[in-house]
């Protein structure tokens, strides 16, 4: 749905924030959430993993996704779906005093802060930068580097940025930022707005590459929902274990959201 034409791509955004602002007006969310209140369809087995340090991951090419998404959003989650893509998908509560939606969203306005967060390298054997650079850029036209904002005392409803990453196997890697809130939760989509490249050679095209990330401040902490989809030829995967590569970069950037929220 979110690879549609220019216009019709613009048509499901705006639907998007629509249901996204007007959610907060639907029963339960009067108030902060626990997580069973986020999640109420995962329970037993699934629910402990959820909670644990790991918490709760699945991924695979085509695989039937658990669309375990926080409840009252439903819809504004699946953006990131891709057809016959490798789907990530994972939960991860975060113990947090006082974690808010302004926090979450100056945490993220620190692009700067995304280099040299490290992964572990199985070929090094080895932790290394997984961005060796970060920076704000003015937009996909223009990809001169500018500087991260100063701190915000409010946070807006929606707002598109465009970044730089200098990545580890990509290396110069391109990317716009979406930015939807509410007075309840943020969501942050990536997408790759040039190909992402290995050796000069195309590994994902232009806008084959989302990543999605839903924050919420809850009873106990802070839920993190993220989902990402990338369209991989056969070739490229069976060089590289894509999944894996997914889930690295969406645990980098969820550090980096969790350390800048810390700095409050």
């Amino acid at each position: 749905m979110f690879f549609l034409g220019r216009n019709k791509r613009a048509g499901v955004f705006c639907c998007v924030l629509w249901i996204f602002i007007m959610a907060p007006a639907s029963p339960g969310f009067g108030q902060t959430r626990s997580f069973s209140d986020v999640f109420p369809e995962l329970d037993g087995e699934r629910k402990q993993i959820a909670l644990s340090a790991d918490g709760f991951v699945v991924a695979g090419k085509g695989v039937a996704l658990q669309r375990i998404v926080p409840a009252g959003y439903e819809f504004a989650v699946q953006r990131a779906i891709l057809k016959n893509a490798y789907i990530t998908e994972s939960i991860s509560l975060i113990p947090f005093q006082k974690a808010m939606v302004l926090n979450i969203y100056n945490a993220l306005l620190n692009i700067r802060d995304l280099k040299g967060i490290p992964y572990h390298s199985a070929t090094k054997d080895a932790d290394v930068p997984l961005f060796e650079d970060a920076t704000r850029i003015k937009s996909d036209k223009d990809t001169s580097a500018i500087f991260d904002p100063p701190q915000a005392s409010a946070t807006p409803n929606v707002e598109t940025w465009y970044i730089r990453l200098k990545d580890a196997n990509f290396g110069n890697s391109y990317y716009r930022v979406d930015i939807v809130a509410n007075s309840k939760a943020i969501i942050c989509t990536l997408t790759n707005f040039r190909d992402l490249s290995f050796l000069f050679v195309p590994v994902i095209r232009k806008e084959k590459f989302v990543a999605q990330l839903y924050f919420e401040p809850i009873v106990g902490g802070l839920v993190i929902y993220s989902v990402a989809s990338a369209d991989v030829s056969d070739f490229f995967a069976s060089k590289i274990h894509v999944p894996s590569a997914v889930q690295k970069r969406l645990e980098v950037i969820k550090q980096w959201v969790i350390g800048g929220i810390g700095k409050e």
